[in-house]
C-alpha cells in the first residue's frame, strides 16, 4: 500500500487507516507545522526576550514597568551608538496591537532592542502562512475532488 490511498470512502495516510477528510486535512496539517518548527522557536525566543520581565526603577507614570532582556542586551552591546546625524528611526513601542505607537529615537541600541519582539511576531505570522499554504497544497493534492477545499486568501 502506498503512503497515501483512498479506502472504501475514507483515506490511507502515513500508517493511519480509515481516516476521514477532516482526520486528513489534521494529520497534514500537523506534519507541516512539525516540518517548520524551527522557524517557531526563533520566534518565540525573539518574543520572550522582549517582555518586560526585569524591574526598573524611575521610568515615567504611564509606561511599562520594567524592561527586556533584548532591552538590556542591545544597549549593553551598542552602549551609547547613534544613527548617522540627523538619521531618526521609528521604534515600535506597547505591548501588542491594541497599544502600539512608535517613537522616534537615534540610539541603534534603543532601536534594536524594541523591534525585537515585534520580528517574533512577524516570524509567527509568516509561520503560519506557509503551513496554511503547505496544509492546503497537500490537502488538496490528496482528497477526493468532493473533499477539496477551495481556499482563495492564501
Amino acid at each position: 500500500m502506498d503512503t497515501t490511498e483512498e479506502l472504501g470512502g475514507t483515506y490511507f495516510y502515513h500508517g493511519h487507516a480509515n481516516v476521514t477528510a477532516p482526520e486528513l486535512f489534521n494529520l497534514i496539517l500537523i506534519e507541516s507545522f512539525a516540518d517548520r518548527t524551527g522557524i517557531e522557536v526563533s520566534s518565540a525566543a525573539l518574543i520572550l526576550s522582549g517582555q518586560p520581565w526585569i524591574p526598573t526603577r524611575g521610568k515615567p507614570a504611564g509606561t511599562t514597568a520594567g524592561t527586556s532582556v533584548a532591552s538590556k542586551l542591545s544597549r549593553a552591546v551598542f552602549k551609547d551608538m547613534r544613527f548617522p546625524p540627523g538619521v531618526s528611526m521609528y521604534m515600535p513601542t506597547g505591548k501588542n496591537l491594541k497599544t502600539l505607537s512608535f517613537a522616534k529615537t537615534n540610539r541603534v541600541g534603543a532601536f534594536i532592542g524594541r523591534s525585537i519582539p515585534w520580528l517574533g511576531y512577524a516570524e509567527i505570522v509568516i509561520l503560519l502562512q506557509l503551513v496554511a499554504a503547505d496544509t492546503r497544497r497537500k490537502y488538496n493534492l490528496i482528497a477526493r475532488p468532493s473533499d477539496k477545499i477551495a481556499w482563495t486568501s492564501f
